[in-house]
């Protein structure tokens, strides 16, 4: 009887059970579910009380979807139907468990598919907003820096045009690498995005390592005299003097460890040690090692710190702790730009070892050029502007150290007069009522800022004043920025810091 209900009702997994009026079991052909005959379908599961309340009105098929039955221990989820026939009641039971199952399982790898989405995209806004704060705080430092440190390069230059003894001549090329040097660094601070991107290149060249450790001694021994602090190089005699690498990547992750010793060191010692590994052919690698006496740092900050704007908290002061946080995170950058890899051992109270293997070429005789400081020879100056006119300029510039060195700078050269102004709003009035040669210009003046003065002039229509040279000063390095100030109409822009030479050479360029 039940074959041609196979054929009405052909599908996988279905069990067909014929019933009475009361829900006895007539027949079952025991598919899935073990049925016995003439017991109550109302035993097999609650559900199937449901007959009782639709068995009047079965002219029609009634179909229950999703349904949860247990039956022997074993849960199913079935679609059951139930239909009237002339021998009794049919119920079907299809079981859709598997289904379900696999259906509820796509579903919730959708649903965590959704949710995961969502996350990553409140990860990337997260992302997006500390990558524009540290943008925005490397920006602003740099602009703020840029303004003291060309004052410094200023006068250094001044004091190196004066009268002094050997020992300040020494002292004073000291003092001029360093300040090369910090201009570098400044650049590099700027760049820190494309150091961990990897677009940042070496520049290997040969050069002295005893006169860089000189330069680091000498630096560091007058801020350990300040800081009670005791201060010592120490450097393996069978190290070779001159190497070719990087000098200044060299030089910024060694000054970036010790200002970070000497920042957490309160007392005690701070020693730069640094040894022979080994030597094979014409390559050395060396052990750099940044030792101190200071607060150490817990085994859970020792991977945080190398993160950018990363610092100590806890039981710090907040005087120790004061800082850009960018150090170590530039150490960490630079030195897996030179195949190598920052390690530290430190425990809390206990001091802190920062160390590092670095592998340097030893040159071959009179291979490349040396970056080594001769501090007591003198370059003999060729002639910048080789005429004895006297040209009119108009100093633009509000910061008064830059007005005060650039005013002496010029002056001392004797080649011009100038005019000073510190407001843009004020520089049109200058020129409209004196006749100058070229315009030197601050770009970021008060009310009116130097792009703004620079697109009036070239759209003035006086040409003694629309074809003026206009030469930009800017604390802003930014490529694009440059691009920006030159399409104002600038016909050049120079970055702070910058040579002196570099600035009388561009003046000499646009003066007839």
């Amino acid at each position: 009887m039940l074959d041609q209900y196979h054929k009405e009702y052909a599908t996988k997994n279905v069990q067909f059970v014929l019933i009475d009026e009361e829900g006895t079991i007539l027949q079952s052909d025991q598919a899935f579910l073990n049925l016995e005959v003439k017991t109550s379908i109302f035993e097999v599961h609650a559900f199937f009380y449901t007959f009782d309340s639709i068995k009047d009105t079965l002219d029609k098929e009634v179909l229950f979807n999703c349904v949860h039955i247990n039956f022997e221990d074993k849960d199913y989820v079935a679609d059951i139907r139930f239909a009237k026939k002339k021998e009794g009641y049919l119920v079907i039971i299809s079981d859709y468990t598997s289904h379900y199952t696999e259906y509820q399982a796509i579903a919730q790898t959708r649903n965590e598919s959704i949710i995961n989405g969502e996350l990553v995209a409140i990860k990337n806004a997260e992302l997006e907003v500390r990558e524009n704060f540290k943008n925005s705080f490397i920006r602003n430092f740099s602009h703020e820096l840029r303004n003291p440190l060309t004052s410094i390069i200023s006068i250094t230059k001044i004091l190196s045009d004066t009268e002094l003894s050997n020992q300040q001549q020494d002292m004073l090329a000291f003092l001029q690498q360093s300040n090369s040097n910090l201009k570098f660094l400044l650049d590099d601070i700027l760049s820190i995005s494309m150091i961990s991107s990897g677009r940042l290149k070496l520049r290997e060249n040969i050069f002295s390592l005893s006169q860089l450790f000189d330069l680091l001694r000498f630096t560091y021994k007058t801020k350990a005299s300040d800081s009670n602090i005791d201060f010592e190089v120490k450097v393996d005699k069978k190290i070779a003097d001159l190497v070719e690498g990087d000098r200044l990547r060299l030089f910024q992750v060694l000054t970036n460890l010790l200002d970070n010793a000497f920042k957490y060191t309160q007392s005690g010692k701070i020693t730069l040690d640094i040894q022979l590994n080994q030597k094979r052919a014409n390559r050395l690698n060396l052990r750099f090692e940044v030792v101190d006496t200071g607060a150490g740092i817990s085994i859970e900050n020792q991977t945080t710190i190398f993160e950018s704007f990363s610092q100590l908290d806890g039981n710090q002061s907040s005087e120790v702790s004061k800082g850009t946080g960018l150090g170590l995170s530039i150490v960490k950058g630079l030195l897996k730009l030179m195949d190598s890899e920052i390690k530290v051992v430190s425990n809390v109270e206990d001091g802190s070892t920062f160390y590092f293997d670095l592998t340097l070429k030893q040159p071959l005789p009179n291979n490349g050029r040396t970056s080594i400081i001769t501090p007591r020879k003198k370059k003999e100056k060729k002639a910048i502007f080789k005429t004895d006119k006297k040209y009119r300029i108009l100093l633009a510039e509000d910061d008064i150290n830059v007005q005060t060195v650039l005013f002496k700078l010029l002056l001392d050269t004797n080649f011009f007069y100038i005019d000073l102004v510190s407001d843009g709003a004020m520089i049109m009035e200058k020129l409209i009522n004196e006749d100058y040669d070229l315009l030197l210009m601050d770009i970021n003046l008060p009310n009116v800022s130097g792009d703004q003065v620079a697109r009036v002039i070239r759209d003035f229509p006086f040409k003694n004043i629309k074809k003026i040279p206009i030469i930009g000063i800017t604390a802003y390095s930014y490529e694009d920025d440059l691009k920006a100030f030159k399409k104002a109409g600038m016909n050049a822009v120079l970055s702070k810091p910058f040579e002196h030479d570099d600035l009388l050479k561009t003046m000499a360029k646009y003066l007839k």
